[in-house]
């Protein structure tokens, strides 16, 4: 997959450290191009679509039967419990179930797809003219047969099953919250529009002081390397000082760019947890307002606080 480097700006002596950013030259062609290993797996990408998509229902319909489950205490008709909490249960451990049979496709699609893709990559470079081969690192070569499909990989495995369920799980989540009623789930949602833009800001913040960390790390790796390697130049012209101040310098920023970006990082959890908590205030106050009106029943509030999870 032809890939083209995008140097980040450099600062310093040091610039030569610097990783590339690299991305696809032409992105629609290699995503194509992947698509057609998937093909060859079609019968695990549809089984892992059937399992995502039978998980998800069963995760949904959980807090539906919970709710019946309340709604029939509270009407006093304790006949129907045990029916319904067997239903509830069997739900929940289909969707246990079906999340474990979820994992394990994944990684067998992924390892499946991966071992195509290195045969295909390792036949490529064997048939590869030695000028070609010369005008490559090595170590570029070697990295695109561990790293580049490593991390191809670890997409498969972990993000295109959890994606997709992402995806579902929103979509029947609304659908049954808007069954059971339209303005709590228009107040639940805008919780949810928060979360995402206090997300969004965030991870801006977030990433800006992360990226200067690693900048700033880059350079004082060089910096070691560079001093360690010309030690004996350094004692010869006497630059000890210099050396030391600079590296402290360098440090210096680096301890302080890296606390800022810490801090951020570690608030992050907190912050959703006040919101998601905001979130589940709003749910229960407006919830027991419209079933004290009699739009709701009780156990449809305690489904909505699953479902606004």
């Amino acid at each position: 997959m032809a890939r083209k480097r995008q140097e980040a700006p450099h600062f310093g002596p040091h610039r030569h450290m610097k990783a590339p950013v690299e991305h696809a030259m032409h992105r629609k062609a290699t995503c194509l191009r992947l698509l057609r290993y998937f093909r060859e797996e079609r019968w695990r990408v549809v089984l892992l679509t059937f399992i995502v998509a039978v998980s998800v229902a069963a995760g949904v319909s959980a807090p539906v039967f919970m709710s019946q489950a309340i709604d029939a205490i509270t009407a006093a008709a304790y006949e129907r419990v045990p029916g319904i909490l067997w239903w509830m249960f069997g739900a929940c451990a289909l969707y246990a179930v079906l999340l474990f049979f979820q994992g394990r496709l994944s990684a067998r699609l992924s390892q499946s797809i991966i071992l195509r893709l290195r045969k295909d990559l390792f036949e490529k470079i064997n048939g590869l003219p030695l000028a070609s081969i010369d005008r490559h690192p090595h170590g570029d070569l070697m990295s695109r047969m561990t790293n580049d499909a490593d991390n191809i990989a670890t997409v498969i495995s972990t993000s295109l099953g959890t994606l997709f369920a992402g995806i579902l799980s929103v979509i029947g989540t609304t659908a049954v919250m808007l069954s059971f009623s339209v303005p709590l789930t228009l107040l639940t949602w805008m919780t949810a529009v928060v979360t995402v833009v206090t997300t969004k800001c965030v991870a801006k913040k977030m990433g800006r002081y992360f990226r200067e960390r690693q900048e700033l790390l880059g350079q004082l790796n060089s910096m070691v390397e560079e001093k360690v390697t010309a030690v004996r130049t350094v004692k010869a012209y006497a630059r000890e000082r210099q050396v030391i101040a600079a590296f402290d310098q360098t440090a210096d920023s680096l301890t302080k760019t890296g606390i800022r970006a810490e801090s951020i990082g570690s608030s992050m959890g907190p912050l959703m947890n006040t919101i998601s908590n905001f979130s589940f205030v709003v749910v229960t106050v407006f919830g027991a307002y419209f079933a004290l009106e009699g739009w709701i029943t009780v156990g449809v509030i305690s489904a909505f606080t699953i479902y606004s999870k």
